[in-house]
């Protein structure tokens, strides 16, 4: 249940209120009841509540004093303001605290109500808005770790490492514009890797909250990177010097490089790497090993690179190749890094998979600790490629087909940008993607879009809704706004709605 406070200095009204309404029945819990400001100041900062009705003037601290503290204080509580009719203009300063509920004495039970649904649906909005941005946020994590193993392994077992091609991942992560951090802890032995590692990442989610902290173990020594996220790293170097676990018998030697770009660092560190055995890329606390199956990953790319180009009729004889390969595999780490290998390259070269999806799949994968099931999921996973049409008979980039493919089904969105597409579907960069959505179509997305709204609207025209303009507006994605969807029309028609509807039937 949602909790509510009620402050106003006027008891009749503060009890009326409070006993007026059935709150369990909106699914409220009332709280509390305040006399001034003050009190209620501390009292939403004992319960933190969802929602709070307040007086606009109020000793202590007026209401307007009290919602400013309290946005100060960064809380996500929802304010309805009490005012009187002349103070209605000096309750809009609330405004700019996002304060948009107001209710003029004397109110009533329904219109109480109504403010009060109107919270709620704000609220569970907000919140499932909140809960969607957090899990795109855990997927983009979760496939920039991903294909960060990917690369670290496609580029220990490469024979020429310079000649290394980023143009598969690009779309993903930049590999040339920022900068990176690269850090290395030496001395550290495996018995205290994890100790070390959990003081590093509370010291990241303090210091540098929503930064991706790459880890790498190999031998002794705990290799971190990260990208550039301030102009001085005093402050995290003497962390980093001082380190010091209390079963640490010893300190670690502790060294700093910066990169102008991540392509930079990689090309660096792979050449310091690529002389281990096995070398662990660290899940969270969870060290995965890579291991030197050269002949394995070989085959494993060359299957992969086959299914890739592969007809219809070839694919079936790639796909049983490259399960009977991973069936060879014993260990179970090792069989997670293989099957994400190639899941990741169908994902990010072909149509065959959904990039999201896929990550959803490696997270689930990753989990997973019995031999055979992973080898399962791979397999099943594998065989749904059989399924999809080729990806040679695209004109387009896999992700191009995607985001034409979105558009059409989303067409009627007034609010369909790249950028919304770009970060939220293919969570990918949104302006790498208009680079190539410009390269590959010939035409800018806006211009794009624009033309399939029009080619739209003159097939619902032609199918006789022409007394239906502002429905038409709504189901080609220019909102309840009849007037700009004339004016679009008529720019690349040259003729307006009307107009052209009646030329179709035969007008002049």
């Amino acid at each position: 249940m949602l909790k509510l406070i009620i402050a106003d200095d006027e008891r009749v009204i503060r009890e009326s209120i409070s006993s007026l309404i059935d709150w369990n029945s909106l699914g409220i819990e009332l709280v509390g009841t305040c006399r001034d400001g003050i009190e209620a100041y501390h009292m939403i900062l004992d319960e933190s509540p969802h929602i709070v009705m307040t007086d606009i003037r109020m000793p202590g601290l007026s209401g307007l004093e009290l919602i400013e503290r309290i946005y100060e204080a960064n809380m996500d509580t929802q304010f309805i303001l009490l005012s009187g009719f002349g103070e209605f203009e000096y309750a809009k300063q609330a405004m700019k605290y996002r304060v948009h509920h107001y209710l003029l004495k004397p109110c009533n039970e329904e219109q109480i109500v109504e403010s009060m649904k109107d919270i709620i649906k704000e609220y569970y909005h907000r919140q499932a808005f909140q809960d969607l941005k957090e899990r795109q946020k855990a997927l983009t994590v979760n496939l920039h770790h991903s294909i960060m193993g990917n690369i670290i392994n496609e580029q220990i077992f490469k024979s020429d490492p310079a000649k290394f091609s980023w143009d598969a991942y690009s779309g993903f992560m930049d590999f040339y514009q920022s900068g990176y951090e690269l850090c290395f802890l030496h001395y550290l032995e495996e018995e205290y890797l994890n100790s070390v590692l959990s003081l590093i990442y509370d010291y990241m989610g303090e210091h540098a909250p929503g930064i991706e902290l790459y880890c790498i173990y190999v031998k002794n020594s705990l290799i971190l990177f990260f990208e550039r996220y301030q102009a001085s790293y005093d402050q995290f170097d003497l962390f980093m010097q001082t380190l010091k676990p209390k079963e640490l018998p010893f300190q670690l030697d502790y060294k700093r490089c910066t990169f102008n770009s991540l392509e930079q660092l990689l090309k660096n560190l792979i050449t310091k790497i690529r002389r281990y055995g096995i070398i662990y890329y660290m899940n969270g606390l969870e060290p995965v090993p890579i291991c030197n199956y050269k002949n394995l990953i070989t085959k494993i790319e060359e299957l992969t690179a086959r299914l890739i180009v592969a007809e219809d009729a070839e694919r079936k004889s790639c796909v049983e190749n490259l399960t009977a390969t991973l069936n060879d595999i014993s260990n179970t780490d090792f069989l997670k890094q293989a099957g994400s290998r190639i899941l990741i390259k169908l994902a990010t070269e072909t149509s065959y998979l959904s990039s999201v999806d896929t990550t959803e799949y490696l997270m689930d994968l990753n989990q997973q600790t019995e031999y055979s099931e992973i080898r399962r999921m791979l397999c099943r996973k594998l065989n749904e490629v059989l399924k999809k049409p080729s990806s040679r008979s695209q004109h387009y980039s896999p992700f191009i087909d995607k985001i034409i493919r979105y558009v059409v089904e989303h067409l009627d969105d007034p609010n369909l940008t790249l950028k919304c597409i770009a970060e939220n579907y293919l969570f990918m960069n949104v302006d790498y993607v208009s680079k190539r959505f410009s390269k590959e179509t010939k035409q800018k997305f806006s211009n794009y879009i624009t033309a399939l709204r029009i080619q739209k609207a003159k097939q619902l025209l032609a199918e006789g809704h022409t007394e239906q303009i502002q429905w038409i507006a709504q189901q080609v994605g220019c909102g309840n706004n009849p007037q700009y969807f004339s004016q679009i029309f008529k720019k690349g028609t040259g003729m307006t709605p009307s107009a052209y509807a009646k030329k179709l039937n035969g007008g002049e």
